[in-house]
This record gives C-alpha cells, sequence and structure tokens, in this order.
C-alpha cells in the first residue's frame, strides 16, 4: 500500500467498523449500565483500558483501538467533556509505565456519525517490554490482551521459527511483493469488483494495523512475485508412482522423483 492509499482517520475508522475486532483491532465503549440507562464511564477506567490495550499491542505486532465503539461494532460515542477527552488521550503516557514508554503512536479525536469517538494506533515493541503504570504486562493475542510474564515477551521476540509459521506478519512485505493478478483472480470468485487488499482481509491473509498493511507469511507462499526472495528453499517436489500409492521398502514403487524451485 503506497502513501498515497493510506486511508484518512474517518476512512480508517470506517474500514475498522466494517471489519471489526480482531488481532490488530479493539473497540471499548465509553458508556455503562443498563440498556436505556447507559451513564459516561470514568475517565479513570477508560484510561486504564486504554493504555492495557496498547500495551498488549506493542507487545505483539501493534494495532489500532477505538474507544466510543461497542464491542458489536456500534458507535456510541463519548458523551464526555472536551477536558476529559485529553485526558484519556493522555493515557498512552500517563498510564504506561515510564519506563516502557510505547512506541510511535497516533491518538486523535474523531467525529463520525454525529459522535466523538477517540482512535488510538500503536506500532510493534522491539526496544522493551512494554507494561502498564501498575506494573501490569499483557499481550495481544487474535481477540484478547491476555497476562503475560515479560520473559515470554523477550522469547517470543528472540524466536526464529515460529510454531505457526505461514501466520507470521512479516516485516517489510508490501502488497506491490505480490502477483496482483493471482490475488485479483481469486478476488472475482469471491465477490465480483472486491479490491486485492479486501481480499487478503477477507482471507486472513493480511491486516491494517492502523501504520501500514501487515502480510502473513501465507500470503507470501501463495502470490508472492519473487517467492524465494521470502523462501530461499522454497521447492515443489513431485513423484510419480506405479500405480495410486506410495509405498516403500522392498514395495517401494517410485518412477521418478523431480524437484524444482519456484
Amino acid at each position: 500500500m503506497t502513501n498515497s492509499e493510506l486511508l484518512d482517520l474517518r476512512d480508517r475508522v470506517s474500514v475498522a467498523l466494517s471489519l471489526g475486532e480482531s488481532h490488530f483491532r479493539e473497540f471499548k465503549s465509553g458508556l455503562e449500565g443498563p440498556e436505556g440507562k447507559k451513564a459516561p464511564r470514568l475517565v479513570a477506567d477508560i484510561s486504564a483500558d486504554v493504555a492495557r490495550t496498547l500495551v498488549a499491542f506493542a507487545n505483539a505486532d501493534g494495532g489500532e483501538l477505538l474507544v466510543g465503539v461497542d464491542d458489536d461494532g456500534s458507535v456510541s460515542g463519548l458523551p464526555h467533556r472536551s477536558a476529559a477527552l485529553d485526558d484519556i488521550l493522555r493515557s498512552p503516557k500517563t498510564h504506561v509505565h515510564a519506563g516502557t514508554p510505547l512506541p510511535t503512536t497516533r491518538s486523535a479525536i474523531v467525529e463520525y456519525g454525529g459522535k466523538s469517538i477517540l482512535y488510538f494506533a500503536v506500532q510493534k515493541g522491539t526496544e522493551y517490554v512494554h507494561i502498564t503504570s501498575d506494573g501490569r504486562c499483557l499481550q495481544r493475542k487474535d481477540r484478547d490482551s491476555i497476562p503475560i510474564a515479560s520473559e515470554t515477551v523477550v522469547l517470543a521476540r528472540t524466536e526464529r521459527v515460529s510454531r505457526e509459521y505461514d501466520r507470521q506478519f512479516v516485516d517489510g512485505a508490501r502488497v506491490d511483493d505480490l502477483d496482483l493478478r493471482l490475488v485479483l483472480a481469486v478476488a472475482q470468485r469471491i465477490s465480483k469488483g472486491m479490491s486485492a487488499e479486501k481480499c487478503l482481509q477477507h482471507l486472513d491473509l493480511a491486516e491494517f494495523d492502523g501504520f501500514s498493511f501487515r502480510l502473513r507469511r501465507a500470503a507470501l507462499l501463495l502470490f508472492a512475485r519473487q517467492p524465494t526472495r521470502w523462501h530461499p528453499r522454497s521447492q515443489v517436489r513431485v513423484i510419480r508412482v506405479n500405480g495410486s500409492v506410495l509405498h516403500s521398502g522392498e514395495r517401494y514403487n517410485v518412477v521418478s522423483d523431480q524437484e524444482r524451485n519456484r
């Protein structure tokens, strides 16, 4: 995704609402109480939620947070005074431990559908294991922010081989690195007129993290224009057997065995 294609904040909010919560995306309501009698949540509680969520994102792969949005994507807004909204906007600093500052963050008040919501985005942390001001270490796992030992985060960052190899997000990979003709061919089978980016997100092969379009390794396995750039030992092995079942030992029935680099 080129800079000219990056969405402005209102468009990002719109896209986030349409896609729903994910590994990279969280919604937090600014209201509490029974239906029909909802009241504004305390600023301190919202600020703590913001800090916990952004810490979890930074300790994982980064992400974006919309405050003033219910879990189902309904925009309920923030009826708080402007001074209270400013306090919440400062949460990434005031409610995160000073010794583990968050990496680059974005925060803004966005007017959407006649209501005020807060938009936050944070990049993946690499310098610190981030914790909240009250000493909580969390990490994003799918749609949850879970408590985790700081040592686990350190080990995860130094691991070169993931148990979920194809679901890893590949740093530096862009949509331009894919054969878009192949992606669009798949997109047309799903929904006529669907864009390549929307198709990749629909298939859970990519996510927009609030800063850039992030590709999973599976997207590169399937659609890379230069596969060996991302998978140096990428090969196809074709075995021809005498019959319909591959046997071994005395019954070994391979007629030909060829390997080819992609």
